[in-house]
């Protein structure tokens, strides 16, 4: 039976800071950010407190929680997870929530951009399945019985529409954080498909969810390549959204890809 590892990740704090308009509001939302930041994880099911951290898939082989937050280790833990901890000194401090920086960090792990000891544990897989945290799959004999190529991926879900590259631009610029190097991110899209050798007419994909098959050394090489020139690109441009990237960098690589509709995977968020 192939093995399987997932990894996920967060990167930045546990919760958003209290940002309220009126003293008495950002005072109560104070006393609450202070109760979350002490309650054991254990009991955050009994308030109803949202957590960054999921649930481990329980039917794979492994599952690797990435993360620059030390204080995340026993929920890691506790949930089913191997912790494993980047130092803040290689990737940046910790950041907020929604930064530019906490969203490209985690961009390491979707794209494979790992030190050498974390990739040769991957390769002794024959799947590495990556999963947002907030998109967690649990049917692992499912996903792989999808993949004949080298690598799963999800079109972006139909009621969104997003049928050209211009679609998720569209909606990645109201995005405060997509947003700052949107200029750029558009530069490069538009010189990209000048010449004819890269078109704007392709669909979309759902880069939250990637089954990779590095186990399959037919397909490894030009996996980790089509990684590369997503990563290094939007470290270049500063552009934390990667499905604009994608969408353009990975046409040389179609025939690496099964492609399938969003539904045919279902995710959980917790």
């Amino acid at each position: 039976m192939a093995k399987t590892v997932v990894i996920s990740c967060w990167f930045g704090k546990r919760f958003d800071k209290p940002n309220e308009e009126t003293v008495l509001a950002n005072f109560k939302a104070a006393i609450k950010y202070l109760v979350k930041s002490v309650l054991p994880a254990r009991l955050y099911p009994l308030f109803n407190v949202q957590s960054v951290v999921p649930i481990a898939p329980n039917n794979c082989d492994r599952a690797i929680f990435f993360t620059n937050n030390k204080l995340l280790k026993k929920e890691v833990l506790l949930k089913g997870w191997k912790y494993e901890y980047l130092q803040a000194g290689e990737i940046g401090e910790i950041g907020e929530i929604d930064s530019i920086d906490s969203s490209l960090i985690a961009k390491k792990i979707k794209f494979l951009q790992l030190e050498q000891r974390i990739l040769n544990e991957l390769y002794s897989f024959d799947y590495v399945l990556y999963v947002d945290s907030r998109a967690i799959v649990d049917d692992i004999v499912h996903i792989n019985s999808l993949c004949d190529k080298g690598l799963v991926i999800r079109y972006s879900p139909e009621y969104k529409n997003k049928n050209t590259v211009w679609d998720e631009i569209n909606e990645a610029k109201v995005v405060e954080r997509y947003a700052a190097a949107m200029p750029e991110t558009i530069s490069f899209v538009e010189n990209k498909i000048k010449d004819g050798e890269y078109t704007d007419q392709n669909k979309v994909m759902a880069t939250g969810v990637i089954l990779y098959k590095l186990g399959d050394m037919k397909y490894r090489n030009r996996i980790i390549s089509l990684c590369n020139e997503v990563y290094d690109t939007c470290v270049k441009l500063n552009q934390p959204e990667c499905q604009i990237i994608w969408c353009i960098l990975s046409q040389p690589y179609d025939d690496l890809m099964t492609k399938v509709k969003a539904q045919n995977i279902q995710t959980r968020s917790t």
